[in-house]
């Protein structure tokens, strides 16, 4: 298990779990956040960048898992996606999705479905691009105990095996599957791993990486022991993508 994701994870649930409505611009827009919905000032610039990165233009059906206020939902809607489907374990977030989409004028093509995966996906439906900016974090076996956790940790990775074993049946002819990661807190190995035993191969579509000092992050040595002799940690914000 990556001892530095883990201990980002629990600091991070500590500095974000207590939440309130806000307001907030991102991609030159401004958005709504319901009080029960996991998130904050941390989570946007990697939204952000995601959703930069995403093929909407050429997709005619889009599914996102884990929407959460549901940026990328209703920017793939914007950008000429005629069919968008979001989903979110948490019902909170799936109201916030559909304030969202009617904030900005594409409720007619934003659909929010609260469920676990592809439990609210019918059988039979295709999507040209499938997305979920996955909780990375890998924890000790056993079960998230709130919404909070569901967002930011998979203990033994049971989400991402289920996720990568379903959601090729989801795929159109020519569709695309994309994980918003992170490789220096998540388990890039056991993801690749769990990616072929589901048929697929797994890369790098776009990676940003930067340094920080350790300290910046935290202070205990599960921060310490990764930094280099300069006490840097490399981090880095990472869009995969898995093909048949």
């Amino acid at each position: 298990m990556n001892e530095l994701g883990y201990a980002i994870g629990r600091q991070t649930l500590e500095v974000l779990g207590h939440r309130e409505p806000a307001t907030f611009e991102l991609l030159g827009l401004e958005w709504e956040k319901h009080g029960e919905v996991f998130g904050g000032r941390d989570f946007l610039d990697p939204t952000a960048y995601f959703t930069s990165l995403l093929p909407f233009e050429e997709a005619g059906s889009l599914l996102e898992m884990g929407c959460g206020a549901g940026v990328t939902a209703v920017v793939a809607a914007l950008r000429g996606c005629p069919a968008v489907t979001a989903v979110d374990i948490n019902p909170a977030a799936v109201r916030n999705t559909e304030a969202n989409a009617r904030r900005h004028g594409v409720a007619d093509r934003v659909r929010a479905l609260a469920g676990d995966l592809f439990e609210p996906i019918g059988r039979d439906e295709r999507f040209d691009v499938i997305y979920w900016n996955s909780p990375f974090i890998e924890a000790p076996p056993g079960r998230n105990a709130s919404y909070e956790e569901y967002a930011l940790f998979d203990p033994g990775y049971a989400m991402h095996r289920r996720f990568l074993h379903e959601a090729p049946g989801h795929l159109t002819g020519k569709g695309r599957l994309f994980l918003g990661f992170s490789a220096a807190a998540g388990n890039l190995d056991l993801l690749y791993e769990l990616g072929r035993e589901a048929g697929l191969t797994g890369g790098v579509h776009r990676q940003e990486t930067y340094d920080v000092p350790y300290e910046q992050v935290g202070t205990g040595p599960e921060f310490a022991g990764p930094a280099d002799e300069n006490g840097m940690l490399r981090l880095d914000i990472t869009l995969l993508e898995f093909r048949r």
